[in-house]
C-alpha cells in the first residue's frame, strides 16, 4: 500500500508542470505563416531612356518565428513596352529572401520592413549605335529594401501595400555594367495559415 501511495505522490508532483502550463495564445501572436500575391508596378532606370515603367506580379511567403522577427521568401515578374529606340520589350525577374522585422503588430494591422537579397535577371535592348541595338540578359546580385502595411480584412485574409527600392544590373550603350535603381509598389492578397 505503501508503493502505491509513493507512486500516485510521484505521478502527481511530476505532474503539476503540465497542468501549470497556458493552454492560450498570448496576445498578439501573429500569423505562423503567411502567403500572398499581387500585382506590381515598377520604376527603372535604363540606359536608353530616364525611366522606364514596368507592370507585372509578385509572390511572396513570410514565417515568422519569433513575435517581430520573421523570414521573407519574394518572386516578382514584370514587363514593360518596348524599349525607346527599339523593338524589344524589357522584362524583369527576381527571386529574393531575406529577414522581415515587424514595427507594429496591433489589432487587424501589421507594418513591418524587409531586407531582401538574391538574384535579378534583366531581360532589354540597349542602343550602341544609331543604327544598331544590343539584345540580351544579366543575371547578377540583387537586393531590396522596404516595408510594407498590412490590414486584416476578414478571418484569415488580409491585404497589403509594400513599397521597396530594388537594386538590379543591366548594361550601358558601351556594353558596361551598370547598376539600376528601381522602385517597386506591389498591392497583394494575404492568406494566413495558422492563428489569425
Amino acid at each position: 500500500m505503501n508503493s502505491l501511495r509513493t507512486i500516485l505522490v510521484c505521478l502527481f508532483l511530476l505532474g503539476m508542470p503540465l497542468f501549470a502550463q497556458n493552454r492560450t495564445s498570448p496576445a498578439g501572436t501573429a500569423p505562423a505563416f503567411e502567403a500572398s500575391g499581387g500585382y506590381v508596378f515598377m520604376s527603372m532606370t535604363s540606359a536608353t531612356a530616364p525611366r522606364l515603367n514596368f507592370n507585372g506580379i509578385d509572390g511572396n511567403a513570410i514565417l515568422q518565428f519569433a513575435p517581430r522577427l520573421g523570414a521573407q521568401i519574394d518572386f516578382t515578374f514584370a514587363r514593360s513596352g518596348d524599349v525607346p529606340g527599339t523593338g524589344h520589350s524589357d522584362r524583369m525577374f527576381s527571386g529574393l529572401v531575406g529577414p522581415v522585422f515587424y514595427l507594429r503588430q496591433a489589432g487587424r494591422t501589421d507594418i513591418f520592413v524587409h531586407a531582401l537579397f538574391g538574384m535579378g535577371w534583366v531581360d532589354s535592348a540597349v542602343l550602341v549605335s544609331p543604327t544598331s541595338e544590343f539584345k540580351g540578359y544579366e543575371t547578377r546580385f540583387s537586393y531590396a529594401f522596404g516595408g510594407a502595411y498590412e490590414r486584416t480584412v476578414r478571418g484569415p485574409f488580409a491585404f497589403r501595400l509594400t513599397g521597396d527600392y530594388q537594386r538590379t544590373t543591366f548594361v550601358n550603350s558601351t556594353l558596361s555594367l551598370i547598376g539600376q535603381n528601381n522602385v517597386r509598389a506591389t498591392v497583394g492578397v494575404v492568406y494566413r495559415f495558422g492563428n489569425y
